[in-house]
Parts: structure tokens; sequence; C-alpha cells
């Protein structure tokens, strides 16, 4: 739209788009719904033969375009939240305007024209000068206000337009003159030869790869990215269309579900009459069943929002999310833009990440890109689960060495792809606590990296005793570590027969950094070291980013 005038602005609610973006999820969910009844009706079982194949070829596409439909209502939902954010504060910042007009007496025009301030206000509006002079500053100030709105409105129309922007189904993609292995066959080939498979489509058969075969898309290594972005969105919105299964069970079911089947049949069938007699009861039972559906559902919708940019706060951005996969508990995900930035880093974290809960590391990416003026773009790794438990329990499951075995190979793997993604960019590899033992190992499989830094691990790697048992594929891979004074970490690093390998900071070759002192101007010391040195402005964390940027001028060693 034009710009647009002060009497719609004042009329216009965007929180609105909050209660349209819920009404597009449940719609989203009822052809979810009528999709799974489609398919349930033509699945093969009870009805075989020529008419069922037949019905089965003629509904299928059906069925998929259904799907396809509720999948964009996600998104479409996304962006409308999105858009009543960004959108209600433009109008915000134009009704500021209007009353510091207002406040000095000024007419406003439709268009956006201040008229001169009374002599009695002149000061508050204009700082000093003439009535026409104070009117002019209104007057760009409030014009500036109501383009900032358009634009904001015209984004977010666009955004919304995309997510519906889905074409009908089609034949399964195959590159454009390329005869053999296809989507399925790609667990089998090399990064390599993925990349040349798409490399030889067409514009529209990559988009129409990414529309029927996400999951692949979105978690192959050797996939572009911005169409493992793409797919990922896709695979966010069918994890919520999974979720929505559960809240839209029929209410009996939830009821039945409240049931514990070690109830003997009488006390079970007065729990069952209970429920339907005590309103209260009843709702406490269907939220209990809802209630981690809901939570997922929560959490993943953050994955789809926009967030502020970490350069610019006042800008908002997609979310980058590189791998999405909750059966595997994969998800790794871009902090910054890779196209300005002179630096990528790979942050691999430790005990008590979880697939759901990886927030806090998700925040020290980007505060390193804000550090970096962007210069960096930091991605967070999660390549699988990793150990949990709180006190003995999570010491106890960190002593596991089959965790970092598990993710290793994958890290190996992704690194791969992140050189063919970097180009000319080095890369760094942060393993924080477990992560120092997951990068370690992944180190003795044959990672590839420029830099790595051990912060606060848990070792060099399993079954790594010397720097020999690392073969990094970059043979000038420079290796860092830095333990702060007082971290208990020290106190399982290195022990003979010890789970994760030798201690890193004792490791000829390897570089120790300085942990320094903290912002307050005391030493980094003492046991929340562990997380400090990542999450707090203080030497140790600018160290870190030193390494990260290749900033040797500013590097501390210890």
């Amino acid at each position: 739209m034009t710009r647009p005038t002060v009497a719609e602005v004042v009329a216009w609610h965007p929180e609105a788009l909050n209660a349209l973006a819920a009404e597009w999820d449940d719609a989203a969910g009822l052809l979810q719904a009528h999709a799974d009844a489609v398919e349930g009706a033509v699945r093969p079982g009870g009805w075989t033969g020529v008419a069922a194949q037949a019905a089965h070829d003629a509904l299928s596409p059906v069925v998929a375009e259904l799907r396809q439909l509720s999948r964009a209502l996600v998104v479409a939902a996304a962006e409308a939240r999105d858009a009543a954010l960004t959108v209600g504060h433009a109008r915000d910042q134009v009704l500021v305007v209007l009353a510091q007009a207002k406040q000095a007496g000024c007419a406003v025009a439709d268009d956006g024209t201040v008229g001169p301030p009374t002599a009695s206000s002149l000061m508050t509006a204009c700082s000093g000068g003439s009535p026409a002079v104070a009117g002019a500053i209104l007057t760009g100030r409030l014009q500036a206000a109501l383009d900032g709105l358009g634009d904001a409105d015209r984004a977010a129309a666009q955004a919304i337009d995309a997510a519906f922007d889905v074409g009908p189904s089609s034949a399964p993609v195959r590159p454009a003159g390329v005869v053999g292995p296809g989507v399925s066959d790609w667990p089998t080939l090399s990064q390599d030869r993925i990349a040349a498979q798409i490399g030889a489509m067409s514009p529209d058969e990559r988009e129409r790869l990414v529309e029927q075969r996400p999951r692949e898309v979105g978690n192959t290594d050797g996939v572009p990215w911005q169409m493992r972005l793409a797919a990922n969105r896709i695979n966010i919105a069918t994890a919520i269309l999974d979720e929505r299964r559960t809240l839209d069970r029929p209410v009996e079911d939830k009821l039945r579900a409240a049931i514990s089947p070690t109830l003997s049949p009488a006390d079970a069938e007065r729990l069952w009459a209970t429920l339907h007699a005590d309103p209260a009861l009843r709702a406490a039972a269907i939220a209990v069943h809802d209630r981690d559906a809901r939570r997922r559902i929560a959490y993943y919708e953050t994955l789809l929002a926009d967030v502020p940019d970490p350069v610019d706060r006042e800008r908002r951005v997609p979310r980058q999310i590189l791998a999405f996969d909750p059966a595997r508990s994969s998800l790794i995900e871009l902090s910054g833009d890779l196209g300005r930035a002179r630096a990528l880093g790979v942050l691999v974290p430790g005990l008590n990440t979880t697939f759901d809960g990886s927030a806090d590391d998700v925040a020290t990416a980007r505060r390193f890109v804000a550090g970096s003026g962007g210069d960096v773009a930091m991605i967070t790794y999660l390549g699988g689960p990793f150990p949990t438990g709180v006190l003995a329990a999570g010491l106890a499951d960190a002593a596991d060495a089959r965790y970092a075995l598990d993710m290793a190979p994958r890290l190996v793997a992704f690194s791969e792809d992140v050189e063919r993604q970097a180009g000319n960019r080095p890369v760094t590899y942060i393993g924080h606590s477990y992560g120092g033992s997951i990068v370690g190992t992944a180190e003795r499989f044959g990672l590839t990296a420029d830099r790595v830094i051990f912060v606060e691990a848990a070792g060099a790697g399993v079954g790594v005793q010397s720097p020999a048992d690392w073969h990094d594929r970059n043979p000038t891979v420079i290796r860092f570590s830095m333990t702060a004074p007082g971290d208990l970490i020290s106190a399982v690093q290195g022990i003979p027969f010890g789970p994760h390998g030798a201690d890193p900071d004792e490791m000829p070759g390897v570089v120790p950094l300085s942990a320094g002192r903290r912002l307050t101007g005391g030493p980094m010391i003492g046991p929340s070291t562990h997380s400090d040195v990542l999450t707090e402005p203080s030497d140790a964390w600018r160290n870190i980013l030193a390494v990260i940027t290749g900033d040797r001028a500013h590097i501390r060693v210890g």
C-alpha cells in the first residue's frame, strides 16, 4: 500500500493479527484431520483390489494438497504473529509523533502534514526556532513514521502471501538430464555427489523438491543451505501439526487417558463418572493431557518466528534452522549473516543441552555475532541427544562416552558441509564442557576445522591421549584451550582411564587461553565460571571472540 493516512493508523488494531493466527492454526488442524480421514479411508488393509488402488491413486493428490495447505496455514500464522509485532511497533512510532504534535497544539492533516505549534508549546516541539520550522520538523517525523508503517505493512503482507504461495503436487523430482540415484539414495552418496545432483536442477525443480521431500532436504549435508532453511520451515510446521493431533483428540479419549490402567474396574468407573460430573476436574484432566503438546507447539512456534537481528535490534529477521529432526534430537541453527561475515564459529554445548531447551546456547551464539558487529556468524550444533541430569545423576550421565561417540561422526560430516558453505571464511569449533569431548572425538575421526577451542572441556576426546590421536583434515588447524581457575570440571579432566581422553589444557601444541577478569573487574574464578566464560562479557568471552575472528593482537594466553 501507499503511505497510510493518519485516520487509518488511528483505526488500525495490529493485535487482531494474533487472533487471526489462532484461527489459521485451528483451521490447519481441521484440514489435517480431514486429510487423515481421507487417507484412512483408502489405506491398504480392509479394501483391496483394482478399485481400491484406483481410489488410492485418485485421492492421494487430494491428501497431499490438504497437508500442503495445512502446513501453509501454520507458517502463515507465524507470519501473522510476526506482523502483529512489527506493524504494531511501527504504528506506535506514528502515535508517539501524533502525541507530540497534539501536545504542541499543532493541527495535523490526514496526509501527515503538521501545522505550526502555538507559541506557548514551541519549545516542547522544536527546542527553539520559528513555529513554521517546528511544524516542518514534526511533519518530517510524522511522515517518516507513516512511511515506516507502510513498509512494515507491505513486508508483512508479502510474507503472508509467500506462506500461501504453494503449488500443486507433481511427480517426484529428479535432476534434469541425470539418470541414477534419487533422494532415497542420499544416505549412501557423498556430499559432493548430492550437491552435483541439486546443481543440475532448475529453480522450479529445487522448489518442488523442498516441498515434496522436506525432511531429507532439511537434514542432509551437501544440500545448499538456503534449501535446508526453506525445508526446515516445512518440517517445523509439520511438527506443530503432529502435536495438534494430540490437542484435537476427542474429549472422551482425553478423559479415558486420565484413567490409570492400574486402577481396579470399580475405581476406574467411579473416576470416569467423576470426570464427567465435575467440570473443574474434567478441565484439569484435559489440561494435563494437552500440556506437553502445547509446550512443544509453543517452542516450535518460536523457531518459525522472526527474532531481533543480533547487530540491529530494531530489525527482525527469520531464524535460520539448518537441521530439525525431533526424533533424532537434531537441531542446528545459524545466527548472523553468513553473506557479510568474515568468520564462522560452531558452538557445541554440553551437559543438560536438550532439543527444546537450547535457547541459552542460541543466545550465546547471538552475543558473539553482536559483539563482532556482524563480522562473525555462529552455528549452534545439536547433532543428537546430550547427557542430562541434576547433580550426581548428571555427572554420572556425563561420564558416558556414548554421546560423544554417537555425535562425533555426524559433526565430522557436517564440518565438510560447513567448509563448502563457508568458502574462504575461517571456521572455529568451540566445544564447551561435554561438547569439548564431542569436538575432540570428531577431530579424531577427521573433523575439518581452521581453529578449535576446548572451553571448560570434559576432555580432549574419547580415545585421545596425545595430539597424534587427532586427525583433523586441515593440517594447519590451531587448537586452544581455556579452563578457568576453580571450575569443578578440572577434577575430571585427564583422569587416568577417564572416558573423555586427556586434559586438553595439558596437551602439547594446544594454546592456553587466559580467563582473565570478570565484567566487575574481579578474577574469573570459581564454579560458576564453567558457563560464565561464554555468557558474561568478560576477558574470557573477548578472548574466545578474538580466536573466532582471528584477531591475534587481542588473544591473551594463560
